[in-house]
C-alpha cells in the first residue's frame, strides 16, 4: 500500500507541477498580452497628445481667420459708410446742379420773352 500511495502523491505531485506550469504559462501569455496593451495604449495616447495639439493649433489659426474677418467686416462698414456718404453728397451737388439748370432755363426763357416782345416793339 505504501507504493500504491507513494505512485498516488507522486501522480497527484505530477499533476500539480503540470497545473502550476500551465499556469505559468498562461500568466505568462497574459503579462504578454497587457504588455502589448499597454504599448497599444501608450501609443493611442502618444496619438491623441498629437490630435488634441492639432486641434489646439487649428482652434488658434480659426480664432486668427475670425479676427481677420471681423477687421474685415469694418473696413467693408467704414468703406460702405464712405460710398453712402459720398453718393448723398453727389446726389446733393446733382440736386443744386438741377435747380441752378432750371433757375437758368427760366431766365433764358424770360429773357426769350424779353428779346421776343423788344423785337416785335422795334419793329413796330
Amino acid at each position: 500500500m505504501d507504493t500504491n500511495r507513494l505512485d498516488k502523491m507522486e501522480e497527484m505531485l505530477s499533476t500539480l507541477i503540470t497545473m502550476v506550469g500551465n499556469m505559468n504559462d498562461k500568466q505568462d501569455k497574459m503579462d504578454s498580452r497587457l504588455d502589448n496593451m499597454d504599448s497599444r495604449l501608450d501609443n493611442m495616447d502618444s496619438r491623441l497628445d498629437k490630435i488634441d495639439s492639432r486641434l489646439d493649433n487649428m482652434d488658434s489659426r480659426l480664432d486668427k481667420m475670425d479676427n481677420r474677418l471681423d477687421k474685415m467686416d469694418s473696413k467693408l462698414d467704414k468703406l460702405q459708410n464712405g460710398q453712402n456718404s459720398m453718393r448723398n453728397e453727389i446726389m446733393a451737388k446733382l440736386s443744386e446742379m438741377q435747380a441752378d439748370q432750371n433757375h437758368i432755363w427760366e431766365k433764358v426763357v424770360r429773357n426769350e420773352r424779353e428779346l421776343t416782345k423788344l423785337k416785335s416793339h422795334l419793329q413796330i
